[in-house]
């Protein structure tokens, strides 16, 4: 076992070259099946339940956003919703998915949730592919096993809501940077420029389907310097080059939105309210929007100054109240770290048990993982990085599991590394 293990740079080489076997095939077709099978499964289902309960959406208000902004995508309207209209709202990202199933499969809520099932399933196969680089191919089937039936992820990436198309462009970002990652330290070849510039346009993307991740390519760049600080000159090039190539991504976005409102705005203009959400007097860690309507700005400011205006109440409540913005970060971290489920209408007693024993389970794999070192030191702190960064970040807005699980997937390399140490310290060697 020790001779396939990642961290011998020869036999990562090996494994990474070497074509699948017919018994490994049969597994990875079996389990592509599986996660597709019980995802559209899941879509069917939840669409029947919202149905019986007079919904459109099972989770109501983003999901109304995006279908609203995807139809105006889709018939070729003014990229806007509410009244008076808000542009710089939402980043088209997701949208802009939804208004391509609109044009090719209609008006169906229930056909955009199956395209969402498939995404669903390349998540799954895009890890597979992420964890037999960085582990070899037992582990990346048992990664890929994971995945296939983690109930929230299945749950999820069929909603409308933009969580599993996120996940597709985070796992795509991980993906296009970690072959610089195991590149020796040195004189970086073409091949390695264009990789850095694959690597930022994914980030770029990411950031347009979900805001928050602008902070990665940041914390890329910092690994990229940290691995080459031999030669950092090469590692300062290839940051370079990823930052750039981000920045250019969301560049035709940015020009978009200086045209309608002369302000070059890069993500959009509901960080202000975002911020608010979760440092305000009435904060609980939760979501509650609803000082929006109550307040009423929107009707007598431009969307760019009640983001501003909302941007710096928060920050004068976090300066008022320094121990309180604390409490509110830990309930947030809690929230986000939840096995269980919080949002009314879901947390049903029954679910969150089973629930909260897939997640034990998930998380002493983790943690198992971690400590196995069956991966290189640069491999774990891809993995896990994107979860910290989440984090971080939901520890100043709100916290909710829903935020989590796109960047929970990653971690499900490390849990199948945690899991195959296991089997191997019993004797045991990992099947297939």
């Amino acid at each position: 076992m020790s001779a396939l293990r990642p961290d011998n740079p020869a036999s990562t080489c090996v494994a990474r070259s070497a074509p699948l076997t017919a018994t490994q095939l049969r597994w990875l077709s079996g389990l592509l099946l599986l996660s597709l099978l019980l995802r559209v499964s899941a879509a069917f289902g939840i669409d029947l339940y919202v149905q019986q309960a007079g919904r459109q959406f099972l989770v109501e208000g983003d999901a109304n956003g995006y279908w609203e902004l995807a139809r105006h995508l889709a018939l070729g309207e003014e990229y806007a919703i509410h009244s008076p209209p808000r542009r710089i709202l939402r980043t088209p990202g997701f949208p802009l998915l939804l208004a391509a199933s609109i044009r090719l499969f209609g008006d169906s809520i229930t056909r955009a949730s199956l395209v969402l099932a498939t995404v669903g399933s390349i998540c799954c196969l895009q890890l597979f592919v992420l964890t037999r680089r960085l582990a070899g191919t037992g582990p990346a089937i048992v990664a890929l096993a994971i995945a296939a039936v983690s109930p929230l992820q299945i749950a999820t990436s069929v909603q409308i809501l933009s969580e599993g198309w996120f996940t597709c462009w985070v796992l795509a970002s991980l993906l296009t940077l970690e072959p610089l990652l195991r590149q020796a330290p040195g004189l970086p070849g073409r091949r390695s420029l264009l990789q850095a510039l694959l690597a930022g346009v994914a980030a770029g993307i990411g950031t347009l389907v979900r805001p928050g991740w602008i902070l990665w390519p940041v914390l890329a760049s910092i690994l990229l310097l940290w691995l080459h600080r031999e030669r950092l000159r090469w590692g300062v090039l290839l940051a370079g080059l990823l930052c750039l190539a981000a920045w250019l991504t969301l560049l035709p976005w940015a020009a978009r939105n200086y045209h309608v409102s002369g302000l070059w705005v890069h993500t959009s203009l509901w960080s202000g309210p975002s911020l608010y959400d979760g440092l305000n007097p009435d904060a609980t860690g939760a979501s509650d929007m609803r000082f929006l309507d109550t307040e009423g700005l929107y009707q007598r400011f431009s969307e760019a100054e009640v983001n501003e205006q909302y941007k710096q109440r928060a920050f004068d409540f976090v300066l008022k109240n320094p121990l309180r913005t604390l409490q509110l970060a830990f309930t947030k971290m809690l929230r986000f770290l939840s096995p269980t489920l919080h949002a009314p209408g879901l947390a049903f007693p029954l679910l969150n048990f089973f629930l909260g024993i897939w997640y034990v389970f998930l998380g002493f794999l983790t943690i198992q993982g971690l400590l196995a070192n069956r991966i290189s030191l640069s491999s774990r702190l891809l993995l896990i990085l994107p979860f910290l960064q989440f984090l971080a970040v939901h520890m100043v807005f709100v916290g909710s599991v829903r935020y989590r699980l796109p960047v929970e997937m990653p971690l499900m390399t490390v849990a199948a590394c945690g899991l195959v140490t296991l089997l191997s310290k019993r004797g045991r060697r990992p099947q297939p």
